[in-house]
């Protein structure tokens, strides 16, 4: 008995995410062994930290019944900044980028906040200013010269990518906030605005915090990118924004608000890597890992939505 309740906790906590980021795994060790090299470890690491970061960024807000559709937007301003101030500031440009993605999610916080105007319209007029900040800014990609940047991203000095050190460090501080009272105030701000709001909790301050965490969550996504292929591009990230919605769904994340993990998001990161992985080493078009993304995302949007009906 005391097995069996140990095996139904650890089921209720894991992501279902966990089962498919499994299966496709395995499917792609198995059509690819290198992957299992140190090489391949960290080119896979390379390319599902990003997507991870953003899926985590689109989670922050989906958590307290928003959306946000500037994620992929900030990937791209950041790499803009990291590219054209790295000469001058060399790694302060990262605090920069930071600092910069920190005050436009404030500003959509703020408008969603206290204006009340629905935040997938909020975030899609920001994704149109920050993308042409970003143009205006670098209207050609631009090389980073600055070698600093590459080592911290690219290098593996402790036998794991730093890029995956960098996902575990956001994942750490996570868990401290989510059990902060900003944290908390996040989940109760989800789980039911009008109860907490009768509870005294601030639901403003709720998705102000959620904005700003996921502008700040996106901003990192744009330095690992700016990291890894040492460039600055004003449109490189902009396939990240759907993207993070696909793998937050994926990830358990329920768009009624309240249930979230950052576990999950990186379960719904890893089968949407690993699977464009899958296609693209059996040879389908691009074409078609689209197409098979889109599918993903409605499957699971629906699949979440039946879950919340079953419910009510």
């Amino acid at each position: 008995m005391a097995i069996s309740d140990r095996l139904r906790r650890i089921a209720a906590v894991t992501p279902l995410a966990f089962v498919p980021a499994a299966i496709v795994l395995t499917v792609n060790i198995i059509l690819n062994p290198r992957i299992l090299t140190l090489r391949g470890i960290n080119n896979l690491s390379l390319q599902l930290v990003t997507l991870a970061l953003a899926v985590m960024a689109q989670t922050m807000v989906v958590i307290v019944r928003e959306i946000d559709m500037s994620v992929g937007a900030m990937v791209c301003l950041t790499t803009v900044i990291v590219a054209s101030t790295m000469g001058t500031l060399h790694m302060f440009s990262l605090l920069l980028a930071v600092l910069v993605a920190a005050l436009f999610g404030l500003f959509a916080g703020l408008i969603v906040a206290y204006v009340r105007i629905p935040g997938i319209v909020v975030t899609l007029a920001s994704s149109m200013i920050i993308g042409g900040l970003a143009l205006v800014i670098l209207p050609q990609p631009m090389g980073i010269k600055e070698e600093t940047l590459g080592n911290m991203v690219i290098t593996q000095p402790l036998l794991l990518p730093n890029s995956l050190l960098i996902l575990f460090a956001v994942m750490l501080i996570w868990k401290f906030v989510k059990s902060s009272k900003i944290g908390n105030l996040i989940y109760a701000t989800g789980g039911n605005p009008f109860s907490a709001f009768a509870s005294g909790i601030s639901v403003e301050r709720a998705k102000i915090a959620a904005y700003v965490g996921s502008a700040v969550l996106a901003s990192i996504a744009g330095i690992v990118v700016a990291g890894k292929t040492m460039t600055g591009d004003a449109t490189i990230g902009n396939a990240y924004t759907l993207s993070s919605i696909a793998g937050t769904v994926l990830g358990g994340a329920s768009f009624m608000g309240g249930v979230g993990t950052m576990r999950g998001a990186v379960a719904g990161a890893l089968v949407l890597g690993v699977l464009v992985n899958i296609l693209f080493f059996l040879g389908v078009s691009s074409h078609y890992q689209d197409i098979a993304e889109g599918l993903i995302l409605l499957a699971a949007v629906t699949l979440s939505v039946m879950a919340n009906r079953e419910k009510v």
